[in-house]
């Protein structure tokens, strides 16, 4: 007896403290507070800057090279010159000093469209990197609401349990009334408290799974695990999915597979640039050049020369230990590699759509058998327990009630949690995630 009611203080103790007020967390919340402090979130974006960065004309090679070029030379040595006419110049220690300055051009104006296909190339290249950033905040999303709907779920269970509670500490009331009547065994008050104590310890269970649910999402939303927060206890589907409509947008819309269609493109394009490179290279060259000489000895004291120079060179590959060739076709083998994931991608997303097409119908139609279930669970305990305060029926039915109410209300649960998460999967195959309202 004292076990039993130590048992009894400490959850008490447990319900007051989960009954504590917590500040509501709805699902557009969560997923909002996600996109702005997930760590894959910002990463992927620092990977859209670089590529952005990364596509220039420059980087491309359509832009000139330019340098300034500064040189001083100070010399201080002995010199000795004899001229034709005999005149001879000799010093010790005589300075001199030479500056050349010159402002240099280079710009490649013909390379077989290598230049282009580059730019092409940086281009694809960055649109990747944007459509991975998007395809990281659906598959964000999506983890933030499978983890959410993961609480609701333990949140709805342990609502259950509670339910069950009462009911069986009704039916501990009855079984003490017909026992001090006389009408009852001692058995079935035991066996009223056995169950009640159980279903006791089962809260506790659910709560212990509720608070590990609540770090998991709090650590996919990048905050301290034990920041509190409560959900909202529901978890409806309206969502209607249309097969047509979905497997448009898997083939137009899906970021991932635009991705790959992107890294695809950005292949070809560094194919097209391999094999440029097997031709002519036209560089047209020029430079503005400034020419300073002192000298402490000898015919010449001073030289000044300013002027320009223009120029262009022809460079044409011919051999190279066939090297060229060879990266033209690792480059073809790499964009036929592109291709197929492409392909192979498309299939997976289309098969993955059937399987949570079937899956969804089937949740579906298991939520609404698992309802009638508990409308007629419900009943029965009823009638169950109002015979059983009338002594016409046993412990044993009304225990057996309980339990059939148990399992139809745990199965209901799981139901609309695959429900939802298969809702959830098929939002995040066709990156209907922002597009349609409510999550």
């Amino acid at each position: 007896m004292k076990r039993a009611t130590l048992f009894l203080l400490v959850t008490l103790l447990c319900c007051g403290k989960a009954c504590v007020s917590q500040p509501l967390l709805t699902p557009e919340e969560a997923v909002t507070l996600a996109l702005t402090q997930n760590f894959a979130i910002r990463l992927a974006e620092a990977e859209a800057r670089i590529a952005q960065q990364n596509n220039t004309a420059g980087n491309a090679g359509r832009l000139p090279t330019i340098n300034l070029a500064l040189n001083e030379t100070f010399t201080l040595s002995a010199f000795q010159q004899r001229l034709a006419n005999g005149n001879e110049f000799n010093a010790s220690g005589a300075p001199f000093n030479n500056l050349n300055s010159s402002l240099q051009v280079s710009w490649v104006i013909y390379e077989n469209g290598r230049a282009r296909f580059a730019q092409d190339r940086l281009q694809a290249l960055e649109e990747q990197a944007r459509l991975n950033v998007e395809a990281t905040l659906q598959q964000t999303a999506a983890q933030i609401l499978i983890a959410y709907y993961d609480v609701v779920r333990h949140r709805l269970q342990e609502r259950a349990i509670e339910e069950l509670i009462a009911l069986n500490e009704e039916r501990l009331r009855i079984a003490e009334t017909r026992l001090t009547a006389g009408l009852a065994a001692q058995t079935e008050v035991l066996q009223a408290r056995i169950d009640l104590h159980q279903l006791r310890s089962n809260l506790l269970l659910q709560r212990a799974a509720t608070a590990t649910a609540k770090n998991a999402l709090n650590q996919l939303l990048a905050r301290d695990p034990q920041t509190p927060f409560d959900v909202v206890l529901q978890m409806d589907v309206v969502y209607q999915p249309q097969r047509e409509r979905l497997l448009e947008r898997i083939r137009t819309a899906a970021p991932l597979l635009m991705a790959l269609r992107k890294g695809a493109e950005a292949a070809m394009r560094a194919a097209d640039e391999a094999n440029a490179a097997r031709g002519p290279r036209i560089t047209a060259n020029g430079q503005l050049v400034v020419v300073r000489t002192d000298n402490g000895a000898g015919f010449i004291r001073n030289n000044n020369q300013a002027g320009f120079a223009v120029g262009a060179s022809l460079v044409l590959p011919l051999y190279n230990g066939g090297n060229l060739r060879r990266q033209v076709e690792i480059a073809r083998i790499a964009a036929e590699q592109a291709r197929l994931r492409v392909d192979a991608q498309q299939l997976e997303l289309e098969t993955a759509l059937e399987s949570q097409l079937n899956l969804f119908n089937q949740q579906k139609q298991a939520v609404e058998v698992e309802s009638q279930n508990i409308q007629l669970a419900r009943q029965s305990l009823t009638i169950s327990t109002e015979r059983f305060r009338l002594g016409q029926a046993s412990a044993l039915e009304i225990q057996a009630a309980q339990n059939t109410l148990e399992q139809a209300l745990l199965r209901q649960n799981l139901a609309l949690y695959n429900l939802k998460i298969s809702e959830i999967q098929l939002r995040l195959l066709t990156a209907d995630f922002f597009n349609e309202g409510g999550f």
